[in-house]
Formats: C-alpha cells, structure tokens, sequence
C-alpha cells in the first residue's frame, strides 16, 4: 500500500513540477520581498463561497453574506484612500465562482495582493476568534478541518477532479502533495498576516487565534503574497451577532483595510519596512476553543512585548537580510558569499537570517549601507538577550541603562 502511495505522489503531475523547480535557475527564499509586490497598486479581494455555496451556517445567518458585505466595506475604503490603487473583486455580488478562477482573476491582473476573506466554523459553539492563514503544510489537526472544509467547496463544481489535478479534498495524500509545493511568497503574505492579526486584536478588539498555515486551493496558484482571513467563528452565537452587526462589519472591514494601508506604506518604503515586526509565528498548536470566561480583548495576543529595561541585559545590533518559514543553510553560496550569516529561530516555523553582530549602532548602521548593496530588503534589527527586536527597542533601551 505504502508502495503504491508513494509511486502516485511521485508521478503527480505537482511533484514533478516540484522536482524540476529545484533544478531551475531561482533568486531563492533569500529575497526577503519580490520586486512584483515593490508598489502595491492592485489589490484582489475574494469574499468567500457565493450563489449555491453558502459556506458555513450560524444560527441566523451564512457566511457567504457576511463576507460579501466586509470585502464590499474594505474594497470602498481602499478606493477612497489611494485613487492610485485598483480594487478587483471575485464577486461583488451572490453568486458562484469556483476556487480556481479567483486565484485566476488575481493573476490575469497582475495583481500585488490577493485577500480571501472567510469566517469560520466549528462542531463547538465555544470557539472564537480572528485567524490569518499563509499557504503551506498543516502541521495541527485543528488547521487541516479549516482547510478541509473551505476545500470542500469543489466538489459541487464541474469536472472537479481534472481541474485541480486529481486532487481530493478528503484525502490525506492529496495534502502531502501540497507540502511539496512552494510558496515563493511566502514573507511577504506573512507580513501582511502579521499586520492583519494585529489590526483584529487592537482594532476590533478580536481575541487573536494567530498566523498559520493551511493548504487552500484558493491560494495555491495566485503569483503574489495571498492570505486567507478568518474573521470569526460563525458557530459562535455571540460572534456571528457582532459579525452580523453593522458596528461589527465596520470594525472588522476596518481593520483589514488599517492593515492594507500599513502593509503598503511599509512596502513601498523599503527604509522602514520590518517583516513580522509585530512578531508574527505562524501558529499551529492553538486549540480550537479558549476557557470561557477569557473575554475576546483579554485574552493572549500573539505580539511581543517590548524587553523591559535592565541593566544586565545584553543589548546588540544586526543586520537582517532574510526570512524563512524552515531552516536554510547559512553556507556563503546561499547569501552571496556572506560568510558571518547567523540564523536565528524565532518560533517553531520561521527563522530570521542576520550579520553583522555588534554592540555598537554606528558601526552596524554602515554595515547595512554596504549589505544593502547585495540585499536591497535588508534593514537593521536589535538583539536584546538573544531575542530579535525593532531596532528602536534596542535604542530605548539604551537610551534608560544610561540614566538621560
């Protein structure tokens, strides 16, 4: 049986693609952000299910509707704040659009980011919460049932099976076939993970499920940084209230849009541009439901607190030039003949690449003028006790240890 398992995957027409990907000629995970996603002025948001696919039913209502309305709500703040920017919606309307043809109207736009939004589901009524997925291996239980059941989407599609290239939204195999694949967006959809789930906390107030990452058709073949975006549990009968209030729309379409504008100012300005500065990790243990008497704006946040200032502690600075989401030799023919790489593991699946490591800020401040040369993404981070932070953490801190 394993035999026979084995000798489809290998011959799947996606790991053959896989295996001559890595004998093609790549820029490489190393490139912290792709020159396509440098200006962003195109967006696609795709509001999940429609028509005949109503998605998940709370007790009131389907998510279908609720997600139209917010990808309405975002897609018109974007418009009245960058004229520039062009907003393509997969549906602006009720109706069907199967899952291959919104990944498809996002590439035939060229689009620089694609945003499906969706709310969730669970067989308990506890569970709620706010949730970004990037593309990639389910590594928990709990994500896979996600994927599982926004997957399930094409089986009332036509010739479904030739379409996504025999894929079967209830097997296992199929998914060890997507683990194989590669997202070559992968930092920056994590980026704008990151800013979304702090927009949901801060913003609206959500409790914070976290970044993670789920194998979804939607997204396996959009050619730009694509999340998918849970805004909240509709099983949950007090969170589809609030999804399905006006108030509750406008704070969640809110916060999608505050993290659109944050993402793209900080892309267009490479200077400032901090991937993951709100200490984004992609999350695959939390549990599908939180204790009971944990309100939504009390419960734990996936974003860092600052080091609190101390005397003792060991203060440096680096210069980051990469992300990964697994660990990357540091060998000099990955970095460009960058002998002194460091990597450091920030969660259990995302690893920062550094150099030059010092405690004095002017002279890593001319080591990312001459490191810019070859990694024009690089920026300057601080090390406090071995953590990486914003460098301005570093600098306050500093700025208490010297008594000014």
């Amino acid at each position: 049986m394993m035999y026979i398992v084995w000798r489809r995957m290998f011959f799947h027409p996606s790991v053959l693609w896989y295996i001559l990907f890595l004998f093609l000629p790549q820029p490489g995970i190393i490139r912290a952000q792709d020159d396509q996603a440098s200006v962003l002025k195109r967006v696609v948001i795709d509001p999940g299910h429609g028509g005949r696919d109503p998605g998940a039913l709370g007790a009131k209502s389907k998510e279908k509707d609720i997600v139209l309305d917010i990808s309405l709500k975002v897609g018109k703040m974007i418009r009245e704040k960058f004229k520039d920017v062009e907003v393509i919606y997969t549906r602006d309307r009720d109706v069907f659009i199967e899952l291959d043809k919104r990944g498809d109207i996002a590439n035939k736009a060229h689009a620089n980011l694609f945003i499906s939004i969706h709310a969730n589901a669970n067989k308990k009524k506890t569970p709620y919460g706010a949730e970004t997925f990037v593309m990639g291996p389910s590594k928990s239980s709990e994500n896979m049932e996600v994927a599982k059941r926004e997957n399930e989407v094409i089986l009332i599609e036509d010739d479904y099976s030739t379409r996504y290239e025999g894929f079967d939204p209830n097997s296992p195999e199929s998914y060890i076939y997507f683990s194989l694949l590669q997202n070559s967006y992968l930092n920056q959809s994590l980026g704008f993970a990151a800013e979304l789930q702090y927009q949901f906390k801060n913003s609206a107030k959500r409790y914070d499920r976290g970044v993670k990452q789920a194998n979804f058709l939607v997204l396996w073949r959009t050619t730009m940084p694509s999340v998918l975006v849970e805004v909240g549990f509709i099983s949950n009968l007090e969170e589809e209230k609030f999804m399905n209030s006006a108030a509750g729309k406008e704070k969640l379409a809110t916060s999608i849009f505050q993290a659109f504008y944050s993402y793209k100012s900080k892309i267009e300005n490479r200077s400032s541009f901090r991937p993951g500065e709100h200490a984004v990790s992609i999350d695959q243990s939390k549990a599908d439901s939180v204790p009971a008497s944990a309100e939504p704006q009390q419960a734990a946040a996936q974003v860092s607190d600052p080091p609190k200032a101390a005397a003792s502690k060991k203060i440096e600075f680096c210069v980051q030039v990469a992300t990964s989401s697994k660990p990357m030799d540091t060998d000099p023919n990955n970095f460009k003949k960058y002998r002194n790489v460091e990597r450091i593991q920030t969660s259990k699946n995302f690893f920062k690449y550094i150099v030059g490591r010092t405690a004095d800020y002017a002279a890593v401040q001319e080591t990312a003028k001459k490191v810019k040369a070859d990694f024009k993404d690089a920026f300057v981070v601080s090390i406090v006790d071995g953590k990486i932070y914003p460098v301005a953490e570093g600098l306050k801190l500093i700025h208490q240890n010297s008594g000014q």
